[in-house]
């Protein structure tokens, strides 16, 4: 098995909910939005999968906001992926599991200036190969995103795929006969879903789990919640 592990980005690697709350605080500041706006701005985000043109589209109704959506969409994607951080145990651990021989991959969903994420937090140079939906013409969880991923680090597609997403992450990297951790989030699985290999709410635990260092964690069931 492997040694091939494919990471997803948004709230994966990156922590994407903390990098859109400091572009939508500068953004309320910005156009003088009123207090309590950060929670509308959120909800309309829907967590990243709302296609920006609707996203910006909704916000400017809220808002009466009369900058066009050309205009935001375009400044958004320049200057939302400079809020970004990476957390150093993340580093730590993609370069452990380089050294110990396996490829690491990024497969993503998204625009062109997903690159732009992984340049801002100089993670770009922590990964052997990336994979970005537009870019290559096909999504997750189709399986040729999978397959182009593994194809660009030189390696069969055996090996393990982490995400958050239950659809594009863990039931995308299944179809394709890969092991999968699911990132958990504070989220419990839905049981109405075919687990994951394993779960984990940090990359090092991640990583940790991909190389057999710690017994995988228990799944915890809760009909009251799902995933997406």
């Amino acid at each position: 098995m492997g040694p091939l592990a494919l990471f997803d980005l948004d709230n994966t690697l990156l922590d994407r909910e903390a990098a859109f709350s400091r572009w939508a605080t500068t953004f309320g500041t910005e156009f003088e939005l009123p207090a309590g706006s950060l929670t509308l701005i959120g909800q309309l985000d829907g967590d990243g999968s709302i296609p920006r043109e609707e996203f910006f589209e909704a916000v400017r109704r809220a808002f009466g906001i009369t900058t066009s959506i050309e205009e935001l969409v375009t400044r958004y994607y320049l200057e939302y992926p400079e809020c970004f951080t990476v957390a150093r145990d993340t580093i730590d651990a993609l370069r452990n599991l380089r050294s110990q021989g396996w490829k690491v991959g990024v497969v993503t969903n998204g625009p062109p200036s997903q690159m732009r994420k992984l340049e801002c937090t100089a993670l770009v140079g922590e990964v052997d190969a990336v994979c970005i939906s537009e870019t290559i013409g096909a999504w997750k969880p189709d399986p040729v995103i999978f397959e182009e991923a593994a194809r660009r680090c030189g390696l069969p597609l055996r090996g393990w795929m982490v995400g958050d997403s239950v659809s594009a992450d863990i039931v995308g990297g299944q179809g394709c006969g890969l092991r999968t951790v699911w990132m958990s989030r504070g989220r419990a699985w839905d049981p109405s879903e075919l687990p994951p290999d394993a779960v984990a709410a940090t990359i090092p635990q991640a990583v940790d789990l991909i190389l057999g260092a710690r017994r995988p964690c228990v799944i915890e069931h809760s009909p009251s919640k799902t995933t997406t």
